[in-house]
């Protein structure tokens, strides 16, 4: 198979050829995690549809320089030049949130804003989370009566599951883009963000819990068994699935 041409010109020509299509731009966008569509930007000059606009190309291109998608807009974005921007054009409408944007319309929530946010989140939580452990678990992090270098190594161990805390605290607030953008739909995305949210949140509750239970005290035990470990499991699961789950396709418009 030929390898394919990273200049859509020959696309946009044909696109320009329809007698309702005032102006268009083509290029292939970032669509989930590691996978990029080419998605024809159309401005209309007058009405049609892009499933119409689809079968236009199809009659004049080859099926690997055929867009994935085509999206209607009111206008493209212009360099102060008049050039076209293609770094500023929307993005087709997915399962993530957006926010507004210029003239082109809406504009994805990029996924290094989350990260960014996530980052900044982590040590604040982390500290409050290490704080509180003797507000909230009195003497569960005691080590003086253990010797070195056990002590050293428990005790990296309780700063670990802070910072596991303040991850999955700043996960649960700034993350549900960084797994919408993979489109595996609205309810698979938004339990995987409570999973791994979970995943990483839920050891710093759970082994202060342990530490000052009873081993033989059962009822509070099994309490903490299905707690934490039966939902860890379950978290880990919803993780499985959204893995192997099927990316959910672009639709032909914008947010």
């Amino acid at each position: 198979m030929p390898k394919e041409s990273r200049d859509y010109t020959d696309v946009e020509r044909a696109l320009r050829s329809h007698p309702r299509v005032a102006e268009c731009a083509v290029t292939r966008v970032e669509t989930a995690v590691w996978e990029t569509e080419l998605v024809a930007y159309v401005v209309a000059a007058g009405k049609v549809r892009p499933a119409e606009l689809r079968q236009f190309l199809a009659k004049r291109l080859p099926q690997r320089r055929l867009p994935a998608v085509v999206a209607l807009v009111d206008g493209l974005p212009r360099m102060p030049g008049g050039e076209i921007d293609y770094e500023s054009l929307p993005q087709p409408a997915q399962e993530y949130r957006t926010v507004r944007g210029g003239k082109g319309g809406a504009y994805q929530v990029q996924s290094t804003t989350s990260v960014g946010a996530i980052a900044i989140t982590t040590p604040i939580a982390a500290v409050a989370a290490f704080l509180l452990t003797n507000v909230f678990w009195p003497y569960s992090t005691d080590l003086t009566a253990v010797p070195q270098p056990w002590a050293s190594l428990f005790f990296g161990l309780y700063l670990v599951e802070c910072v596991s805390f303040g991850i999955g605290v700043g996960f649960l607030l700034f993350g549900y883009n960084i797994v919408a953008r993979a489109r595996r739909g609205p309810v698979l995305t938004v339990l995987t963000h409570l999973a791994i949210t979970w995943l990483l949140a839920s050891w710093w509750p759970q082994d202060n819990f342990y530490r000052l239970t009873a081993k033989t005290d059962w009822p509070a035990q099994a309490a903490l068994v299905y707690i934490f470990n039966v939902t860890l499991m379950l978290a880990a699961i919803v993780v499985v699935v959204y893995v192997a789950n099927r990316p959910a396709p672009l639709r032909d418009r914008l947010r």
